[in-house]
Parts: C-alpha cells; structure tokens; sequence
C-alpha cells in the first residue's frame, strides 16, 4: 500500500513540476531547440528504463524487431507529439496549452461511442462537451494568442490523436512499459541526427544562456523529470484504482500553479474558460457515483473497525 502511495507521490510531483521546468527552458530561458530538448528527454527515460530492467525492477522481454516495426507508426507519431508541443509550449501558456489539448481525448471518447454503439452517461456527455467548447473558446479568447504557438499546438493533437486511435485499434503483445522504451528509442535515434540536419547543433553552440548554471540545471533537471513522469504514470495508471482521478487531480494543480509560477495574461473571459475546461475534466473522467460510493465504503469500514476496537475494549 505505501508503495503505491509513494508511486502516487513521485507521479504527482515529477508531472508538475516537468512542465513547470519544460516551460522555464522553453519560454523564459527561450531554448527552443527541440531535437536536442526532446532527444535528451527521450535518451534518458531509454536509459533509466533499461536500468531498471538490468537491475531487475523493471521486466521487459517482448521487445523484439517485430515488436518494434508493429509499433514504428506509433512511435512516429510520439515524435511528433513530442516535437510539436515542445514548440506549442515555448508560444503558449501552460493553462491553455492543457486544456485545449483535453479536448483529444474528449474526442477519442466520442469516437469510442460510435464505434461501441454505446451511450455514455449524462455527466460524462456533459464533461466532453465543456471541454470541447472550453478549447475552442480559449483559441479566440486567449489574450496571448500567438499564431506559431496554435499552430503547432494543433499539430501536437493531430499527432496526439493518431497514437491513441493506433494504440486503440492496433492489437500488440508490447507492454506500456515496453511501449514507452520503444518510443524514447527510436526517438533519439531519429533526433539525433535531425539535430544536425535542422541546424540545431550549430544554433546550440551559439545560444546566450548555454554557460549560465540555471539553465545546466533545467536543461538537464528536464531528463529524470520526464523519464519518471513516464514511468510512473504507467504504474500509475496500471496499479492504481483510480489512475483518472489521479491524472486529473495533478493537472488542475499543474494550472494553478503555472497562474503563480509564470506570468499570464488573463482576462474575465480567458478566466472562464480555463474553469470551465477544469470542469469539463472532472466531470469527464472522475465518475462521481463511484467516487461517493467508494467514499461510503470507506466510512462504513472506518465505523466497523471503530465499533469492533470498542466491543473488544468493553470484553477486556
């Protein structure tokens, strides 16, 4: 139990402040070389999951080359996830960057309905549509709207969206964590060289910040922090009993404190949308009967225990 608790702990903090740390590099230090930021990301979550699997905390077995190729297209995809939102989050704010991009799963979910042919609760119809409309009225009331920013923020979706729908539809043996040690493999081996052939290397050699200590910290801090945030999400969401309630909890916090961390231009309108996008998850991923009655649960279990310690007091 303490275990996971812990695992709880460490995803919780690693998610939050990744993306503070991401947004730091990216906006206020303004490195905005991604095959380079990515590529040090993804070379440490390979490296620290092969670690694990030789020192035996973590197993990986399945592996293979036709794993690998079975899985290339997703892999492909992760890339361009994590290219293009490298680039989204260096133009836009942590809150709308999250929020709008809540809206691929809305989707996701939508597309679940009509292929099962199954009709979802009022609340979680409810939640889908506010975040939906939360996304798209975040676009035209984003005080900070920048052009670029939006631009690959909805590349980052479309790449987004065509790994889940890969990973819906597509049967594989590969395990999360498997998955995941793919991804960052094949990532750097196509980063690294993309480095090279995008000019970033050279535009490295000349950034102003690259002898500054701060940015040595972040720029490295941003490896283990991303490497943790996948693992433990996986054992989060494998090992847990509520993994979306989990994800959601961190992600509303992950906004509020970007509002404290970062300066952010918010205006009434821009305000609303952000809440109604928070509401929108909740209601889309914590079922609130379960919650309530998992809650009640608990209480009646506390109440036995308290009534049983008292019978056992009264006989002793």
């Amino acid at each position: 139990m303490w275990k996971t608790t812990l695992i709880i702990y460490i995803f919780s903090a690693s998610y939050i402040t990744a993306i503070l740390c991401n947004k730091y590099v990216l906006s206020v230090l303004q490195f905005t070389l991604p095959t380079l930021f990515q590529g040090w990301q993804t070379f440490t979550a390979a490296t620290t999951i092969f670690a694990a699997h030789y020192s035996g905390h973590l197993h990986i077995s399945r592996l293979t080359p036709g794993g690998v190729i079975e899985w290339m297209p997703a892999s492909l995809s992760f890339i361009g996830i994590i290219y293009a939102g490298s680039r989204a989050l260096s133009h836009i704010p942590i809150p709308m960057f999250l929020l709008i991009r809540n809206s691929v799963e809305s989707f996701i979910e939508i597309f679940r309905w009509i292929v099962r042919r199954t009709l979802p609760s009022t609340q979680k119809l409810l939640g889908s549509f506010l975040t939906v409309l939360s996304a798209v009225a975040l676009w035209y009331v984003d005080p900070q709207y920048d052009k670029d920013g939006y631009f690959w923020l909805v590349s980052h979706m479309v790449f987004l969206a065509g790994y889940k729908l890969y990973a819906e539809l597509k049967s594989t043996e590969l395990s999360s964590m498997e998955k995941l040690w793919c991804n960052s493999i094949v990532s750097v081996i196509l980063l690294a060289p993309g480095s090279f052939l995008l000019g970033h290397v050279q535009d490295a050699w000349e950034f102003p910040l690259l002898t500054h200590s701060h940015f040595h910290i972040a720029f490295l801090a941003s490896g283990p922090l991303a490497a943790s945030v996948g693992i433990t999400g996986i054992l989060v969401q494998e090992g847990t009993k509520f993994p979306d309630h989990i994800s959601c909890t961190v992600k509303t916090l992950t906004v509020l404190m970007s509002l404290m961390v970062f300066h952010v231009t918010l205006t009434t309108a821009a305000f609303l949308c952000i809440l109604m996008g928070i509401a929108g998850e909740v209601l889309q991923k914590i079922d609130l009967k379960d919650f309530s009655a998992t809650l009640d649960l608990k209480y009646e279990e506390r109440t036995s225990l308290s009534s049983h310690s008292i019978e056992i007091s009264a006989e002793t």
